[in-house]
């Protein structure tokens, strides 16, 4: 969306004044829309591969393990 000048302004010129002052202004900026992960993006499909991994049945695993996976960070 481009700014728009004061209707008043606008009237005084004519049309195609007008579209020529609007093709030299910018678009304004597209506000960062902030991932619900925090300032870290995680890809959907590495999101897919840690649920399925979650409900997996592990052997020799009781069903808490790796539950909280999303606390889970390597160093």
């Amino acid at each position: 969306m481009k700014p728009q000048l004061p209707q008043e302004i606008e009237a005084l010129f004519p049309l195609e004044i007008a579209s020529m002052i609007y093709s030299y202004v910018p678009h304004l900026p597209k506000p960062k829309k902030e991932s619900p992960q925090g300032p870290f993006r995680i890809s959907p499909s590495f999101e897919n591969d840690i649920k399925r991994i979650q409900n997996m049945g592990l052997k020799g695993k009781n069903d808490m393990y790796m539950r909280e996976l999303e606390d889970f960070m390597l160093d």
